[in-house]
């Protein structure tokens, strides 16, 4: 496996109305925990410096995931650090790209600096878990942008 993590997917929504999935706390709320757990709270300030933090509750318990944004470009990229138990406690680094194309955004999610093979392989199936949460919410919610 690489020492990076993508995953790509074509969304039935524009670019803002993915960004806004990202970045609104209680949209996150709706797609962002793997599995059959819920987000039990969520807060995000999407300016560069700004922090966020999601309590996940998952069949094991909770994971409380906190993070800074570090690129912040409305609706087309964001990178964060992504710290959590699922990532033994370190820092990692989140990069979400939207692309445009024609009625549907291209999403791209690349994590980084995971420290070993298996939390890579967690998160390679977390995240294809929650692309599908995502896709599946933005077919049910039309954001504003539609």
């Amino acid at each position: 496996m690489s020492e990076v993590v993508r995953v790509t997917r074509s969304l039935k929504a524009t670019a803002q109305d993915v960004y806004d999935a990202w970045t609104d706390a209680d949209r996150l709320q709706q797609w962002l925990c793997p599995g059959p757990g819920f987000v039990a709270e969520a807060s995000c300030d999407p300016v560069v410096g700004g922090r966020y933090r999601i309590v996940k509750i998952l069949d094991w318990g909770a994971d409380e995931v906190t993070g800074e944004y570090l690129v912040v470009e409305p609706p087309h990229r964001l990178v964060f650090t992504w710290t959590a138990d699922t990532t033994g406690g370190r820092a990692t680094q989140v990069s979400v790209t939207l692309r445009p194309d024609g009625d549907t955004t291209e999403m791209t999610i690349v994590h980084e600096r995971l420290p070993d093979r298996g939390r890579r392989e967690g998160a390679a199936a977390a995240w294809a878990d929650l692309a599908g949460k995502l896709e599946r919410l933005l077919a049910r919610q039309p954001g504003p942008g539609r």
